[in-house]
């Protein structure tokens, strides 16, 4: 009997055991979450919104938000958490989170779940999603400018930090300075790679969210700097910057003053421009500016001009239209640049190097001595040796007699280098003068034979010679042999024979082969189709003619 009631009871005890362990499995909660909202304040910023149903039956680890910008699948490994805690109270809760950049620009959606995670696991709210607003640039202000200038740009941007814009002009970023919701200033960057007066395209980039202006910004030429800093007139200066102007691009509205004297660009590259000290400076210390679109840029520094010196000029005499180089110091090396005068004769000079340069001496000027003169921009230089222009002159010539095509020399003053004309007494001729102290001439054809003067224009003045030239006449005074057969060679002697190529002899009426030609001896050879017998040599020379007194034989 006791045995069975010890029975009984623990049967009853294990009932109870397992009807409390049953109360307490009823009384675990897990945890219960909800996904409110998911707001788009900016194209980075977002604020999410959740609500906390209940905390469950066990200790909270962690709760917040997950977001994904790529991926709608978000679960306890996939997105980006933001982490609100371990301590969350049952009610709404929110967070705004900053920085968010769109992985894609075309369609920025960014995906979000509220979370609370315990020690048994985590619970998701409901998948919400919301599309970030796209940014709009519309206009800048000024539509031109150039490097280190502010401009502003005016859109839909949605932020005013600064952190979450990026601007590029075709590709190089640019410094922003300031930015609201409706407008971002920037400054303009060096290194853009456009030449002066392009247009170039604006990027702004919000979020990783962009938004481009097509080339409705002109870029301008920002000069910065120049040199040399000194030279003479003429000096080549090179211009250094940003968006110079290349050779295909126009720059109508850049241009460069010397002091208050303008000057255009003379070369142009990607790298630089160049441009020349003008010769109508009247300072020898002034600034250099660039003018673009109508505002100044005065460059720094200084420019002074190095004054020309003069240590010789060579010859110092010779006649008019004679050559005469300069040598000395800080030339212009560009023509145009310089003003040079002999008397008070403006020459004609040009520039072979800074050191060295020449000058034609005027043909109208009378013979005497001149100083000659060298001015350039403000500074002006005398050479302390005179020119003396000498008279033209004709003092002998030598043979003084001559068949015509004989050669004369004629002695004098003369230019090297130039033709002159040589007249023998009506006849005239054209002569390279290889030397300035005499002409090589040829009587001319058609000289009649005589007395004749000679006299040659010289800058314009007809100078003759001393005496007279005597033209021989030609003449036939023998031929040797008297007889033969064709194909004999016959010498002829006598005077006032010409050159080859002016001389003829015929046996009768046939033309006779000419083997040597001087002034007193021909030789021939007898001609094949003359026929046998007696006739007369003929001797054609320079257009005279002269016929033998004896015959010649012809022989079988």
């Amino acid at each position: 009997m006791k045995k069975h009631s010890l029975c009984l009871s623990i049967i009853i005890l294990l009932l109870a055991s397992i009807q409390l362990q049953s109360c307490k499995k009823d009384k675990t909660r897990d945890p219960e979450i909800q996904t409110t909202s998911v707001t788009a304040l900016s194209p980075t910023k977002v604020l999410f919104k959740g609500n906390i149903v209940s905390t469950g039956s066990f200790k909270v680890l962690d709760y917040g938000f997950v977001y994904s910008t790529t991926t709608s699948g978000i679960n306890e490994t996939v997105g980006t958490k933001v982490s609100l805690g371990s301590n969350p109270q049952v009610g709404q809760y929110s967070k705004e989170v900053d920085g968010i950049t769109a992985t894609n620009s075309y369609q920025p959606i960014i995906y979000a779940r509220a979370y609370i995670t315990n020690e048994k696991g985590t619970a998701f709210g409901t998948l919400t999603s919301v599309t970030l607003p796209t940014p709009t640039a519309s206009t800048v202000s000024p539509q031109s400018g150039r490097s280190g200038d502010q401009i502003t740009i005016n859109g839909q941007f949605f932020t005013a930090a600064v952190t979450d814009v990026r601007v590029s002009f075709s590709n190089i970023q640019a410094t922003v300075l300031s930015v609201s919701p409706t407008q971002i200033v920037v400054t303009v960057p060096s290194g853009i790679p456009a030449a002066h007066d392009s247009q170039v395209p604006i990027q702004v980039s919000v979020g990783g969210q962009s938004s481009t202006i097509p080339y409705s910004f002109t870029i301008q030429a920002n000069v910065k700097d120049y040199s040399p800093k000194s030279g003479p007139i003429g000096t080549l200066i090179t211009f250094t910057g940003d968006n110079l102007p290349s050779y295909y691009n126009s720059y109508s509205d850049l241009s460069l003053l010397f002091g208050s004297v303008s000057q255009s660009i003379s070369s142009n590259y990607s790298s630089s421009m160049q441009a020349t000290v003008p010769s109508n400076i009247a300072t020898n210390s002034f600034q250099i500016s660039v003018v673009v679109s109508g505002k100044t840029n005065v460059l720094p520094g200084t420019f002074n001009v190095t004054a020309p010196t003069i240590t010789s000029i060579s010859p110092t005499s010779g006649l008019a239209g004679s050559i005469v180089t300069v040598t000395g110091t800080n030339f212009p090396t560009y023509y145009g640049t310089i003003t040079a005068t002999l008397g008070n004769e403006t020459v004609s000079a040009s520039p072979y190097s800074s050191d060295q340069f020449s000058f034609t001496v005027p043909t109208d000027l009378s013979a005497g001595s001149y100083t000659f003169t060298l001015a350039a921009g403000p500074n002006s230089v005398s050479a302390s040796q005179k020119f003396t222009v000498t008279a033209p002159t004709i003092t002998s010539f030598t043979p003084s007699s001559g068949a015509v095509g004989g050669q004369v020399t004629i002695t004098g003053s003369f230019i090297a280098g130039q033709y002159y004309t040589v007249y023998f007494g009506t006849s005239s001729t054209q002569v390279y003068a290889s030397s300035a102290n005499t002409l090589t001439v040829n009587v001319p054809y058609g000289t009649s034979a005589g007395a004749v003067k000679i006299s040659a224009v010289i800058n314009g003045q007809t100078i003759t010679a001393p005496g007279t030239f005597t033209v021989a006449t030609p003449a036939i005074t023998s031929f040797s042999p008297t007889s033969g057969v064709a194909g004999s060679v016959v010498t002829i002697t006598g005077t006032g024979f010409n050159s080859p190529y002016g001389t003829s002899v015929a046996f009768g009426t046939i033309n006779a082969s000419i083997l040597s030609v001087t002034s007193t001896t021909i030789t021939v050879a007898v001609p094949s189709n003359t026929g046998n017998g007696a006739m007369k040599i003929t001797v054609n020379t320079a257009g005279q003619s002269v016929v033998s007194t004896d015959n010649f034989t012809v022989t079988n």
